[in-house]
């Protein structure tokens, strides 16, 4: 099979409903989660899709690399199956650098999460002060910045979604909601449903992109029925061919996480330079999209009853892109505050 970039990026902006009026529950990159961090910057990529209103009927949990996301929670039960390490090595991709533990007390964890929760809720902090004492030694190594002994990290991060943990929508702090019901059960891995809708909604991709999405190890099982698919002259996988679809829209805000924004990087944005400046190790803005491409990045400021846009490159940018650009301002805004913001593009500074 071959394929255009062009043709690839259409083909992806109409399978994640970026040309806006989708209803919440056709929204189907929801399969792939919407980071959220800091809150509502999730709720601002559903937007893109929707237009502004009540997500609700979301749930927002640590899931894929440990971030937090806005799920549907029908999903859950596929995240908390497909994420689990089964494997040495798939737990190993959760600890970062220190030495792995002994896999079999993962279910300990869990169980811990849930039977020593302090309280209707409880912070990340409190959390893992009521958990890690009653932990074995391997999976609370010492922490030199917290000066203390606790659960590693993303093994804490990873227990909370498997517990069936879920998290406030508002504030800076990761805040757990006390679980209801009964602990989620065990299942066996399955067909890797994630993976599969990775490849139908983000289209054609390379596998080293696929398993940096997931952070959770190389996946024992790749979906049925990948085929080789060459776009503009190198190799990637794809499920099907890339069907011909409307261009994508004039211009977008999005965060750099956006579902929209995944797989290989030189597809959304070639410009190696422009890459750089918009994924960042610390920090990154959002992305300035323009019929489709990443050609810039945006930052966004609140004061009072207005929110500041400074879009570099603002000035370049004529036409249909300028016009979307305000009503993509407007649209944050209105996810943000409601009816008190005002929104404001400027150039930037």
């Amino acid at each position: 099979m071959e394929a255009t970039r062009a043709g690839v990026l259409a083909h992806r902006a109409a399978a994640q409903g970026l040309h806006g009026g989708v209803a919440l529950d056709d929204v189907e990159a929801l399969a792939l989660g919407f980071v959220d961090s800091p809150p509502k910057t999730g709720g601002a990529g559903i937007a893109v899709r929707t237009g502004p209103g009540e997500f609700d009927g979301l749930v927002r949990v640590l899931s894929l690399r440990g971030a937090p996301h806005l799920h549907r929670r029908a999903d859950l039960p596929a995240l908390r199956r497909e994420l689990r390490p089964r494997t040495p090595r798939a737990l190993a991709a959760w600890i970062g650098g220190f030495d792995p533990p002994d896999p079999e007390h993962l279910d300990l964890l869990v169980e811990l999460l849930r039977r020593e929760f302090p309280g209707e809720r409880a912070t990340k902090g409190e959390l893992s002060a009521a958990v890690s004492p009653l932990l074995p030694a391997d999976w609370t190594p010492w922490c030199p910045p917290c000066g203390a002994h606790h659960v590693v990290d993303g093994l804490f991060r990873l227990g909370t979604l498997l517990a069936g943990l879920e998290l406030d929508h508002v504030g800076a702090k990761l805040v757990f909601r006390k679980p209801s019901g009964p602990p989620p059960p065990v299942e066996d891995a399955g067909e890797p449903t994630l993976l599969r809708a990775y490849a139908r909604l983000v289209g054609p991709f390379a596998k080293a992109d696929a398993e940096k999405w997931l952070g959770a190890g190389p996946p024992p099982a790749w979906p049925e029925g990948l085929r080789p698919i060459t776009v503009d002259g190198r190799k990637l996988l794809a499920l099907d061919e890339v069907a011909p679809a409307a261009p994508p829209p004039a211009a977008l805000l999005l965060f750099h996480r956006d579902p929209y924004l995944l797989g290989p990087r030189w597809l959304v944005a070639p410009d190696a330079a422009v890459a750089k400046r918009v994924w960042r190790p610390v920090g990154s803005p959002g992305a300035l999209v323009v019929h489709g491409e990443v050609v810039g990045e945006w930052r966004y400021a609140f004061s009072g009853r207005t929110v500041t846009f400074t879009v570099r490159g603002w000035g370049l940018i004529r036409g249909a892109a300028r016009k979307a650009l305000g009503g993509q301002a407007e649209l944050l805004a209105a996810v943000w505050g409601g009816a008190a913001l005002e929104p404001n593009v400027v150039e930037w500074a």
